[in-house]
Parts: C-alpha cells; structure tokens; sequence
C-alpha cells in the first residue's frame, strides 16, 4: 500500500472516529450509547464485507470493578473485628477479600458478576472470504465501549501506584496480623496492629472513588483501534471487488463491547465461535491505547500475566515494523495492570497480540488514558498511520505464505 493511500486511511480513522463520538458520546457497556455504537457500525460497513453480523450477550455492569468496594467494605469489617478482638473473623474478611482480587481482576473470572445488574452488550464483525482455499484467518480487532473514568487518573495521579498497590497490600497485612493475634495477641501488639491498620484506612478508604459513574470519550481507548480495522475491512473489501484481493486469507474485522468490562465481548465471542477459532489457523491482530508512535510495542502475555500471548506472531510483527521502519518491541504485561481482548484468545492458544502505543505501568501511562482528556488530540495521527501500515503489510505478506 502506498504512503497516500494509508494516510486516506488515517484520515477515515479520525472522521468516522470523531464522528460516533459526537453522535454516541461516551459508551459505557451495557448502555444504549454503546449499543448504538455498535448498530452504526454495522450499517456503516455491512456494504465492506461478505457478511456482517452482530452478536448480543450478557453483562452484569458494574462488576469488573465492583471488589474494589468489597474490599474497602470488608477491611473495616476487619479492622473493628480486630479491635474487638474476634481475629478469625479478621482471617475471615481479608481471605475473602483476597481471593476476590485475585480470581475478579487477577484472572478475570466472574466471581461477584451476580450481584450487578445484568445488561446487553452487542460485539459486531464483518467476515471477507478469499478468492481462494481458506488456509489461515486474520482477525484484526479493537473495542468500542469507553471507560469508567478513573478518578486516581485525574487527581494526583503520580500517586495512582501508591494507593492501588498500598491499598492492596494494607488487605494483605490485615490477614497476615489476623493470623499473628490469633496465636500471640499480648495487649501491646494487640493495639499496635490495630493502631496501624486503622491508619490504614486513610488508604483503603479512597479505593472507593477508584471509579467515576461518568465514562471517557474513549477515542484512544478504544474507539480508534475499532475504527482502525474496520478501514483496513473496508481496504481489503475494495481490493476484492477489484479483483487484486486476499487468496488464501479470510479476513475478519471485529469491534468487542465491554473490555472494559473484563473483556466479557472477547470472551463471549470466543465462546460463540471457538470452533471457527480453532479449526484454522487463527491469528489476532488487537489494538489498544493507540496514543503514541514512539511508544508502540506488542504483548506477549495478558491478563496481568496469567496468560501467554504468541511470542512467534509478536516476533513477525516486529520483523514487518522493522521493514517499514518503525520502531515496536515486545513486552509481557505487567500484574496488576489489567489484560486487553487478546488475552481470552490466548487462553485458547489461538496465535494472538494485542499492539499498543503507550508505556503499560502504573506509574506511566498516557495523560488521556481513562480520564475526560481521552480525545482524539490526544491521538498521534502518526501512531494510527503506523498501526495500519504494520497491519496491512502484515496481512499481505501473510496471504503470501504456503
């Protein structure tokens, strides 16, 4: 593809981006706007491909990040179990919170989704066969729903390691001082402990105001990186109807709801068409946060490193970035950092990465990253020419192969 052409392209991503945002707004899954989003979707590109589909499921919304509250809640239970000197229900408390963080954000199950209102949330594709034998599929994929805005993010976020990360380990410290005064609790240890933890409350009571009611614009999370594969959809579609398309490759461009959620459309989606997934060879072309062109590089695990992502797919890749002469690494993601869609292919050892363009700790991340700045000037144009430069030769170049 030539420079003109890929920067039309860029230029489709901004429009049609700018454009559901000024018509949707922010699009929290499981609400109309998001929903919306995804019907627009589908009429505005059903016209680029063979077939075009959505498909519905169900959230409980609120939930992915509903155990920050429950732990709040239960290490003060905890703390007046321990001034009243019932320790076991202090063990009690903080196992209980333990374990939620760890299965609910750690590994992403869902384990307190029940107690959250359940809501719709609709994923949408458009599926191009090849002119040829299938021999491979290429999925390339972003989401359409917004965050919550992240209140740390906003104010004082230079502080955002030290709250989440002291927060979570005031929770542990209460379990492990549960245990130590249920053996030894001599009357001084008994009220330092408690002294101590009480504190602690300063920093375990703000993780309640984690998460905002009111969503993020989401142009560079995520609203770019779903318009990104739709235009590269629309690209290959042209090139099929001119008779220079795919051979050997089905392409398939895909919008999730609710990764923000969890990345309960990812895992819906594979659950719905796990044996499309598995009986061609699958490879996932995601795109998250794509902020900057200087911090561009590709995950080789996810969900906060519980899951391997493939290191072959993410080498090609950089391989191709190299050729066009751009810079891109890899990295695993780092815990307590969160998980992108790629991540619920991985689990199904489909060839998956997610590309992103932005440093991925908690100590740095774009300054429009979940908060009310995440609009598109916020965007490189530069890092979206990039993205789809890296995808589009990628896929040429992969319908090449045997």
């Amino acid at each position: 593809m030539n420079k003109e052409h890929i920067q039309q392209l860029t230029d489709n991503v901004f429009t049609e981006t700018q454009t559901i945002i000024d018509k949707f707004g922010p699009r929290l899954a499981g609400t109309k706007s998001s929903l919306d989003t995804a019907n627009y979707l589908f009429e505005h590109y059903k016209e680029f491909a063979d077939d075009m589909k959505t498909e519905d499921f169900h959230i409980h919304k609120g939930a992915f990040f509903g155990w920050i509250k429950i732990l709040v809640i239960n290490y003060l239970l905890s703390v007046l179990a321990i001034f009243l000197k019932f320790y076991w229900v202090g063990i009690l408390l903080s196992t209980t919170s333990i374990l939620i963080l760890y299965f609910q954000f750690i590994r992403y199950y869902a384990v307190i989704d029940f107690l959250f209102p359940k809501k719709r949330a609709r994923n949408v594709y458009g599926i191009i066969e090849p002119s040829d034998e299938v021999r491979r599929q290429i999925i390339v994929s972003g989401h359409h729903d917004s965050a919550p805005i992240f209140n740390f993010f906003v104010h004082q976020p230079k502080l955002y390691a030290l709250r989440i990360n002291g927060g979570i380990g005031l929770v542990i410290l209460t379990f492990v001082a549960s245990i130590i005064l249920t053996i030894y609790a001599p009357n001084l240890l008994h009220y330092a402990l408690f002294g101590v933890l009480a504190l602690g409350f300063l920093l375990v009571g703000q993780m309640w105001f984690f998460a905002n009611k009111k969503a993020t614009p989401g142009a560079g999370d995520n609203l770019v990186s779903t318009i990104i594969a739709f235009e590269i959809g629309k690209y290959f579609y042209e090139l099929k109807k001119a008779n220079k398309g795919l051979k050997h490759t089905r392409l398939i461009f895909l919008s999730f709801d609710a990764e923000e959620e969890g990345l309960r459309g990812a895992r819906a989606f594979v659950k719905n068409n796990k044996a499309m997934l598995e009986e061609t060879p699958t490879y996932l072309l995601n795109a998250d946060c794509i902020y900057d062109e200087k911090e561009l590089f590709f995950l080789t695990s996810d969900i906060n490193n519980t899951v391997k992502l493939s290191k072959p797919l993410a080498n090609e890749l950089i391989e191709v970035s190299k050729d066009l002469d751009i810079k891109t690494y890899a990295q695993d993601i780092t815990v307590l950092t969160g998980g992108t869609d790629a991540g619920e292919f991985g689990k199904i050892n489909t060839h998956a990465t997610t590309l992103i363009g932005m440093p991925w700790t908690n100590d740095n991340r774009s300054h429009a990253y979940h908060t009310p700045k995440d609009t598109l000037d916020n965007v490189s144009k530069q890092a979206v020419y990039d993205a789809l430069n890296i995808f589009t030769t990628y896929i040429h170049k992969k319908d090449l192969d045997n």
